[in-house]
């Protein structure tokens, strides 16, 4: 997840690089002015701009802001200390994922990017994006910070659904992967990885047991819930009915 800062004071570019590097995003870099940002977008496109829309150069943020979505599909944030209704409605007509007036607090700036970061399209492992992670026959490399982590299927106890995002959890980690939970379905060998709720996906050979009245599936540790319409496929594939 690379996030170019756009920003010409140099507190606030400060406080927002630290915010990126405390939510452990890449900093992809800062610039105070739209050429600059202009010229660094066109050579290593970022995924997501946090941008001040009063910045120097040739334009303002929300000029440039126009200039980038004529030529790439990047969400942008406005972070901003003007407030009138005729800048609000400029930026407005950009369709900016998030305006943010300063001064900000943390708390506000870190959910208006995991907001954006959860919303981000998933793109194909094909076109590129090895955040989707590569699959092999007995085993899953995930993307964790800057590096592949090796993660043996079988030792998936199961996966949640997140937004566009899933949860995968072992026994002794938890991963967070850029793939919906139907993307994830039809990745891992069917035999054995069963949904109990539209939001879960379990390893049937990690199943201690169904509490039939309570509707969860229990693994170690964890309890999964179980739906009506995923209750009968489940025990009749697991030889319980």
């Amino acid at each position: 997840m690379k996030i170019l800062i756009v920003e010409d004071e140099e507190l606030y570019a400060d406080k927002l690089e630290m915010l990126i590097e405390k939510l452990e995003y890449t900093h992809l870099g800062t610039v105070d002015n739209s050429t600059a940002a202009l010229h660094l977008i066109r050579k290593t496109p970022p995924d997501l701009i946090l941008m001040d829309i009063h910045i120097q150069g040739p334009h303002d943020g929300i000029e440039l802001a126009d200039l980038i979505n004529k030529e790439f599909d990047i969400p942008i944030v406005f972070i901003t200390s003007l407030q009138d209704d005729l800048t609000f409605n400029r930026a407005a007509r950009t369709r900016p994922k998030q305006f943010i007036t300063k001064p900000f607090n943390e708390l506000q700036l870190q959910r208006s990017i995991e907001l954006c970061v959860r919303n981000l399209p998933v793109q194909a492992a094909e076109e590129g994006n090895w955040e989707t992670d590569l699959l092999f026959k007995d085993h899953l490399f995930i993307k964790v910070r800057h590096k592949l982590e090796k993660v043996a299927i079988y030792d998936i106890l199961y996966a949640e659904a997140d937004g566009r995002y899933c949860q995968i959890y072992t026994e002794e980690k938890k991963f967070l992967v850029r793939l919906t939970l139907q993307e994830l379905i039809d990745m891992l060998p069917p035999a054995v990885f069963m949904q109990t709720h539209r939001g879960y996906l379990v390893n049937a050979n990690k199943i201690l047991s169904i509490d039939l009245q309570d509707s969860l599936v229990l693994l170690k540790n964890h309890q999964i819930p179980l739906s009506k319409r995923h209750r009968e496929a489940l025990l009749k594939k697991l030889n319980w009915i």
